[in-house]
């Protein structure tokens, strides 16, 4: 016997000590990752340690609180088998004990340390919560949850105390008896065991209640948050009465336990529930008889809060309003007023501009482009809009999907593009700022790069293994697969025989154990995605899923990410699916060769920032963001369409003077809808319009010159389709995050985008081209409508598409489409150009409606047939010159690596 105690403490201790190698295994692990990152293994390790700190105090208490009952179990169980003359028994209890809090603190070791740390680190908000005089918003946003916190943990613990307690005693009666009956736990010193247990656990239930008052700012009434008439007047005297009434039942029911009178003490017990019903009832009565016959009075303070609450959450109360004293129309005096305005208007396609830049600029079968971004910049002295595309690398289509290829050969992506989207080609294809593998630049000083590959990226999704210049190991592929280098920044994780033994495991591959090509100086690049690699860093934000890639000043290559912070304790804020208030407070950078990860706080006042600041010292970055970075900062498309759906019921301020707006919002008379556009894929015909970036000068005072804006216009609820408003947000480091309400007259109807598209479609020679070029099979389709405000009034322009069935087909702008409104009607100018476009705009002629190309669809070069008009004759023959060139310029690009390689 003693053999086999000895065998199962011997196979403990090995467990343990497996368990203990593995767990330091994967700290280091944790660590090195966190470190190769940009050094935010502190984050990582500060944690952990508040993490075993609790941890352990959770053992602690769990032990003794386990160790106390078993004490009183084995008491009264053996005191009642003396009175029936049987011996007593052993009962574990230690043992049991350890096991039990070992287990509870594995289980409650994520519990308390974010909490307690946001409680220790929190800042004030310094505004009093609604209802809550006392008490800074901040109180619940970082002080209530962790006091919630510890309240769970023994409330918890003690549920599990009156449920083991219990199941011990019924244990021990089968042991011993063989049966267990309710006349068996009626045992006076087991049954005052039990409802002792059942009695703290109601004390414990008192502290609660302070929580559930608090917690009304959180509840609901009339669809929206907080507390309201009911809960205030009803609920709140409840809970302020209830923790005393509850402290008096318990008394009360030890008083009649002393007496022996368990009935009685049964009964005082169950008043307590019954009093919960009675209040029950009457916030029923008093919501029917009293709220309901007169709710929008009886609702209007609390309405308020949660207007002003959900305002301030999502960062609305901070919008400047403008006016249209009235709109005029378009005319070319303000046209020519406004030529920086006209002259950076997107006519060129998102969807398609990077459909031709897969087409025209992956140069190999193994580079593509994931995605794109418009950002501003300086080209040839003028600040444009422009469109930026990375060069990446796609795994799935090299050459051959070996090991080696996927390891070591193919390993980074290759520069980027850019694209004006105010311009296209003479063909009506996109035009290039900087393209081509040798990054041919129309500005070699803005548009430069030093370092054009890309080791992370949005498609680098696995790892690879890179080795220094001169080590007589395998060679990465580089620029059009012909040429080779090897990588020589700082990112990535040696792999000494440790880590590549502990790597291999982790990512079970036993090449990184055989392979002949890894050495000790050989570099492991992992956590690529720049996506992910952000969110690693920063583990306590919300990475935004749209990274924009820039130029530095250097000729670098850095991706810019956007952080949230988030909560969904904002007192009386609405919901919007998993927080009630969110702050753009930080952007991160990573370099796309290294992939360093930086971050800057770009929001100081927000709290919750600043709170992780003081929780994380040195985590980001003191110096401001780089100029560099902040030149072409763009303000997040996410934040933006979650702070416009809640501004089409919270655009409304409750502290107006003109109206009773909060009567206007409990009727929802003033409910706006996004803007919607034609859309087939859709069950309704329509979709909401997309949030979009343009380059224009902000009406009345608030622009001096055009700047990079992200916009979106409003309708009114419901089937109506006039434009009521548009909300505009600016780019600019000087003025980053600064929105303006842009809102039209109320008694002028102004054209929505899914009436200008209406009035496009039944524009004669427009539904007649689109009709004959469909005939040979091509795909035409329309670029994004935009609403261009400028001065008092708004110009639309959409461009219209056409392309080849075929995949490999560009997408080519055949036709321009602008208009204005003038009175009720819809006056449009079609052309092959924006300017032409604009001149028959005001001349109200058009020009001829190209007719299709019979014998050759687009984008393939072919003679069009003999009906096609002269100007159509020339463009194809420009389209051939065009690729021509394009074909000869990459022959000798390849010529000239080739005499590289041989020298």
């Amino acid at each position: 016997m003693k053999n086999l105690k000895g065998k199962i403490v011997a196979l403990l201790l090995i467990a343990v000590a497996i368990a203990g190698i593995l767990a330091t295994c994967r700290v280091y692990l944790n660590v090195i990752q966190l470190d190769e990152i940009g050094g935010f293994s502190g984050i990582y390790i500060k944690n952990l340690v508040y993490k075993l700190i609790f941890a352990a105090g959770a053992f602690v208490v769990i032990f003794i609180a386990t160790t106390v009952t078993n004490r009183f179990v084995k008491k009264n169980f053996n005191r009642y088998l003396e009175q029936n003359s049987l011996p007593v028994r052993k009962m574990p209890n230690i043992l049991l004990a350890l096991v039990i809090a070992a287990i509870g603190a594995f289980i409650s070791r994520e519990f308390f340390y974010d909490k307690a740390l946001s409680f220790i680190n929190s800042t004030a908000f310094n505004e009093a919560a609604p209802l809550f005089n006392n008490l800074d918003i901040g109180y619940f946003i970082f002080q209530r949850p962790f006091y919630i916190s510890i309240y769970q943990f023994i409330s918890s613990l003690w549920m599990f105390i009156i449920l083991y307690t219990a199941a011990y005693y019924i244990i021990m009666f089968l042991l011993v008896f063989n049966n267990v009956t309710l006349q068996d736990m009626k045992v006076k010193s087991i049954l005052r065991h039990n409802i002792i247990n059942i009695a703290v656990f109601f004390l414990i239930k008192a502290v609660t209640y302070r929580f559930q008052k608090e917690g009304l700012l959180y509840s609901e009434f009339f669809n929206v948050k907080g507390a309201g008439y009911v809960d205030v007047n009803v609920w709140m005297n409840y809970f302020s009465v209830a923790p005393f009434l509850l402290v008096a039942i318990v008394a009360v029911a030890f008083w009649f336990m002393w007496k022996e009178k368990m009935r009685m003490a049964v009964y005082s017990i169950a008043v307590f529930p019954a009093a919960w019903i009675v209040v029950a009832i009457i916030s029923m009565v008093v919501h029917g008889v009293i709220v309901k016959p007169n709710e929008v009075q009886m609702e209007r303070p609390y309405l308020r809060y949660n207007m002003q609450q959900t305002r301030a959450a999502y960062g609305l109360d901070k919008i400047k309003s403008h006016d249209f004293p009235e709109m005029k129309e378009l005319t070319p005096e303000i046209i020519n007023r406004n030529l920086e305005t006209k002259n950076n208007i997107r006519i060129v396609d998102y969807d398609a501009t990077l459909r031709s830049n897969i087409q025209l600029q992956s140069n190999t079968n193994f580079y593509t482009f994931k995605n794109g971004d418009i950002v501003n910049y300086v080209v040839n002295g003028k600040e444009i809009p422009v469109f930026l595309t990375a060069r990446e690398t796609d795994k799935s289509r090299l050459p051959e999907n070996s090991y080696i290829n996927r390891v070591f050969r193919y390993t980074h992506g290759y520069g980027l593009v850019i694209n004006p989207i105010n311009k296209l080609t003479e063909q009506g294809q996109v035009d290039f700022l900087l393209s081509g593998l040798r990054m041919d630049s129309v500005d070699k000083e803005n548009l430069h790069l030093t370092e054009p590959r890309l080791y992370y990226g949005e498609m680098t999704n696995d790892y690879v293994i890179v080795n220094p210049e001169g080590a007589g190991k395998l060679r990465e592929i580089d620029y059009d697969g012909s040429a080779e280098t090897n990588y020589s920044g700082s990112g990535g994780i040696k792999l000494n025989m440790f880590n590549r033994a502990l790597f291999a495991l982790q990512y079970a591959d036993i090449n990184m154990i055989i392979s002949g090509n890894i050495f000790s100086e050989s570099r492991l690049l992992l956590n690529r995605n720049v996506i992910e690699r952000a969110q690693m860093a920063l583990p306590f934000i919300i990475i935004d899923r749209d990274p924009c890639i820039v130029i530095t000043s250097d000729g670098r290559l850095k991706w810019v990410l956007d952080g949230y912070t988030t909560t969904n304790y904002y007192p009386y804020s609405q919901d919007m699916g998993g927080y009630n208030y969110i702050r753009n407070s930080v952007k991160l950078t990573v370099d796309a060769y290294d992939g360093t990860v930086e971050g800057y706080i770009i929001d100081s006042t927000d709290p919750i920032i600043n709170t992780y600041a003081k929780m994380y010292p040195g985590i980001f970055k003191d110096e401001a963001i780089p100029e560099d970075i902040s030149s072409h900062m763009r303000y997040p498309e996410d934040l933006f369409n979650v702070q416009t759906e809640v501004l089409k019921r919270y655009h409304i301020d409750p502290d107006s003077q003109e109206r009773d707006n909060i009567s206007v919002f409990y009727g929802n008379q003033d409910r706006w809808d996004i803007a919607k556009y034609p859309d087939r894929s859709s069950p309704e015909g329509v979709k909401d319009i997309e949030s979009y970036y343009n380059m224009i000068k902000l009406p009345g005072n608030l622009g001096t010159k055009e700047e990079l804006v992200l916009m979106r216009p409003f309708t009114p609820s419901g089937e109506k389709n006039n434009m009521v408003s548009w909300l505009a947000v600016r780019n600019s480091s000087k003025n980053y995050g600064e929105m303006v309400l842009f809102n039209f007259p109320k008694n002028t109807n102004i054209l929505g985008p899914d009436q200008v598209e209406v009035n496009i479609n039944q524009i004669g020679e427009i539904s007649e081209s689109i009709t004959l070029w469909g005939q040979n099979g091509s795909e035409v389709f329309k670029g994004s409508l935009l609403v261009i405000p400028i001065e008092d009034s708004v110009l639309y322009v959409e461009p219209i598409y056409i392309k080849s069935s075929r995949n490999s087909s560009i997408p080519q702008v055949r036709k321009i489409v602008v208009g204005y409104q003038q009175g009720n009607d819809f006056k449009y100018g079609v052309g092959n150009t924006l300017d032409s476009a604009l001149e028959n705009l005001f001349k109200g002629i058009s020009d001829t409606p190209v007719k299709p190309d019979d014998s050759k669809v687009p984008g393939e070069g072919a003679t069009p047939p003999e009906e096609t008009v002269n100007d159509d004759k020339q463009k194809v023959i420009d389209n051939i010159t065009s690729k021509y060139n394009d074909m000869k310029k990459q022959l000798d690009e390849l010529g000239e690596l080739i005499e590289e390689l041989n020298r």
